[in-house]
């Protein structure tokens, strides 16, 4: 069985994660400077380009102004919502890397609701800077299962099917069968290329106690505790109970009819941004 240090040398020159990607992650806010960055990075890309103008252009971006050009698409949406859409475009080709069923609904579709559930959150809190980071930050939180499924997808099948069968935690699981979990194995490489700082902390929350947590990971862990609560995702034994230390932290009514996650699976099933994702 292979160390972490092993692993991060057999990945080291592996492009899991392309460098374009890498690139915009760690552009500055927006500034002119960045506006221009983000541009020419995204031309550099036509399979890129293309998928963007078929974000853009989907109802939940568009609102029926269409847009034939990345200048247009950046100019009418924005820095912050552009760079969040590459995130989401690209790390769809990350999750294609693990193209199974198991893998799509463990872990490509509870990121996605994760993202979007954490985003329902920071408009209801009104946590505008944090709703910028949500939806990236909540698909990057599971780049460790990407990498352990790359190193090994055979193994990281069997440890799906058991995950799914059984009450062994994730964690566990992986321990077991490569020695390190995707949490140790997403921290490591996020920091081996470079990723920005605030999705490295998100990472490593993952395995903290909810109150243990920066806000951003409290966030998205909220979103993926309700994403699991909903279908999207095995719910845990302690699922149930992770949820409502979220509800004490962010101070969400216990005794709300509806139920919060009655209301945040029916707004997510008619999402339309998750219903793009959907078709991916």
């Amino acid at each position: 069985m292979s160390s972490l240090a092993e692993y991060l040398t057999q990945i080291k020159d592996l492009t899991i994660v392309p460098p374009v990607l890498i690139s915009i992650l760690s552009l500055e806010d927006d500034n002119e400077l960045s506006f221009g960055e983000l541009e020419k990075k995204v031309q550099s890309d036509q399979i890129l380009v293309a998928r963007l103008l078929k974000l853009a252009n989907s109802p939940f971006f568009s609102r029926g102004n269409s847009v034939a050009n990345m200048k247009q698409v950046i100019t009418r949406l924005g820095f912050k919502t552009v760079r969040s859409m590459v995130a989401m475009a690209m790390t769809d080709s990350l999750f294609r890397q693990g193209n199974y069923k198991k893998f799509r609904d463990e872990v490509w579709d509870h990121s996605i609701a994760k993202g979007i559930l954490a985003q329902f959150l920071c408009e209801e809190k009104k946590m505008r800077k944090e709703a910028e980071l949500s939806l990236t930050c909540g698909l990057m939180q599971d780049l460790g299962k990407i990498v352990l499924n790359t190193i090994d997808r055979a193994k990281y099948v069997e440890v799906l099917g058991e995950f799914q069968t059984t009450d062994k935690s994730m964690y566990d699981l992986e321990k077991a069968a490569f020695g390190v979990d995707s949490v140790e194995m997403g921290a490591a490489a996020a920091r081996l290329w470079k990723l920005p700082d605030q999705i490295i902390e998100v990472i490593e929350d993952k395995s903290k106690k909810p109150e243990e947590q920066s806000v951003l990971g409290q966030i998205i862990g909220f979103g993926g505790t309700v994403a699991r609560m909903t279908g999207h995702g095995k719910k845990e034994p302690d699922t149930l109970s992770v949820y409502e230390s979220y509800q004490t932290i962010f101070g969400l009514g216990k005794d709300q009819t509806p139920p919060l996650i009655d209301v945040y699976g029916e707004k997510l099933k008619v999402n339309e941004l998750y219903q793009f994702c959907s078709t991916l």
